[in-house]
């Protein structure tokens, strides 16, 4: 588990673990970075990587809930999808990461994660069910659309999802 920091100083240290492993992840497989090579791209020593994370996995964490909830924030306040859907079009940057390596289904996992942790006891409502088929579609088509080269525009990926859902 990464570590929730206080400071500005802080902060920057961590999203600089962010950036430097994400460029990491563009020149060689996730699977072959360690925390030794990430600290050394940083030129910083290990030991300051462990008072913010515990493993290499804890930065890769951090970022998708970052993006997890920034993207969210769409849906769960002004239930716009299609500002859901250019916030992902301008993270297209980590969608391509992300794909390279494999690993863009860890977005549906990581959203089903959370969507699980909100219920303390274990059960899921039917509308919590319900909730987890909509936003595993969505990652779907999101993921779809990114490996088609995000051809289609916003505003007809949004219709498509209304459409198949019926909201409109």
């Amino acid at each position: 588990m990464y570590k929730i920091c206080k400071t500005e100083q802080s902060l920057k240290r961590q999203k600089l673990f962010q950036t430097t492993l994400l460029s990491l992840m563009e020149e060689k497989n996730y699977q072959d970075i360690t925390v030794t090579s990430l600290c050394k791209e940083m030129d910083i020593p290990r030991k300051t990587f462990y008072r913010y994370f515990n493993f290499l996995d804890d930065v890769l964490d951090m970022i998708l809930d970052e993006a997890l909830i920034n993207s969210f924030l769409y849906l769960e306040i002004t239930t716009d999808l299609t500002g859901y859907l250019n916030y992902w079009k301008k993270e297209k940057y980590l969608l391509d990461v992300l794909e390279k390596n494999g690993l863009s289904s860890l977005l549906v996992t990581k959203s089903q994660e959370r969507l699980t942790a909100l219920r303390k006891d274990g059960t899921m409502t039917n509308h919590d069910i319900m909730y987890s088929a909509y936003i595993a579609a969505l990652f779907t088509i999101l993921l779809s659309w990114h490996h088609s080269g995000m051809q289609q525009s916003v505003e007809e990926i949004t219709s498509l999802v209304y459409k198949m859902f019926r909201l409109n």
